[in-house]
């Protein structure tokens, strides 16, 4: 659906001083795909994002989608995007706000306040809360109704630049909902966000992006997933218990600071087969949980 091939993008005037945001950077997204853009700060992300919608020309490469430009009339209208800084118009009601986005999405005049009603409230602002201006919403607020705009009349194609920044929990809550949602139905999604937990939940692969190239991808689901890491805490004093245990199982188990024990897994399945020889060995587990420690990814630079 999305091909990125050898995109490069350079900031500042030529004889000063410049700034490689992309350099040579190619990937592929498939139809249907959520694909999460991952990195740290300055590492070319949100650059990326606004090659991909059409905002920014590169100097180099080419973007295209759906077989074709992403500035095309035909992919925006198909195409729904949440920004990382909300520039809405602060002096339009979230409600007005909603129906104007409708409007533009090409949906009947006639159904617009229907409409921004139902998507209102599917991200938890209800009642007199669209009769307030948006500026006097809260940061919280303005991301659940820019998630509401992005979603509405079920884009096929969906951009998110840091969808649950400065959400409470019960937000990031909702907005990994609309997102599974618009999966679910098929859409072809790629996000940004340093919120990792969320990223595994949500993502099919993750693209690590650093110095403004490519420096890893990782599948999280369907065939071959990256590999797993299991945080098993037992009961205090047993630890050296669970580790000789898990080891003589055939397992590499490592003790870590926080008191926890890091095992290597390949799949659920194979967590509770680690269970299971810490049960046999007559360990108490308190908790047991695993993730593909997309965090590791930043501890190594994004290099295997």
């Amino acid at each position: 659906m999305i091909v990125v091939s050898s995109l490069s993008k350079t900031y500042g005037r030529l004889g000063r001083r410049r700034v490689r945001a992309l350099d040579g950077v190619s990937i592929e997204v498939r139809r249907g795909e959520t694909v999460g853009l991952i990195g740290p700060n300055g590492a070319g992300k949100t650059t990326l994002l606004s090659c991909l919608l059409g905002f920014l020309r590169p100097d180099s490469g080419s973007v295209s989608i759906g077989g074709l430009p992403p500035d095309d009339l035909a992919i925006r209208a198909r195409t729904g995007y949440m920004p990382e800084r909300l520039g809405f118009d602060r002096d339009l009601t979230g409600g007005a706000f909603l129906a104007q986005h409708w409007r533009l999405s090409g949906g009947d005049p006639r159904e617009a306040g229907r409409r921004a009603a139902a998507a209102a409230a599917r991200v938890g602002l209800e009642g007199g809360v669209l009769l307030r201006k948006l500026s006097g919403y809260s940061r919280g607020m303005l991301q659940r109704i820019g998630i509401a705009q992005a979603t509405l009349g079920d884009p096929q194609l969906l951009f998110l630049d840091e969808p649950a920044s400065g959400t409470d929990p019960g937000g990031v809550v909702i907005v990994r909902d609309r997102i599974l949602e618009a999966k679910g139905r098929g859409a072809t999604i790629v996000l940004n966000s340093h919120q990792l937990p969320e990223v595994e939940k949500v993502c099919d692969r993750v693209v690590f992006l650093s110095g403004g190239r490519v420096a890893e991808e990782q599948t999280l689901r369907g065939e071959r997933p990256a590999p797993r890491r299991a945080s098993i805490r037992v009961a205090p004093g047993r630890a050296a218990d669970a580790v000789a245990a898990l080891a003589s199982a055939g397992f590499a188990p490592e003790s870590g600071s926080d008191g926890a024990i890091r095992v290597p897994v390949a799949s659920d399945e194979n967590l509770a087969q680690a269970l299971q020889t810490l049960a046999r060995a007559d360990v108490p587990v308190f908790e047991a949980r695993s993730s593909m420690d997309l965090e590791d990814l930043f501890r190594r630079g994004g290099t295997a």
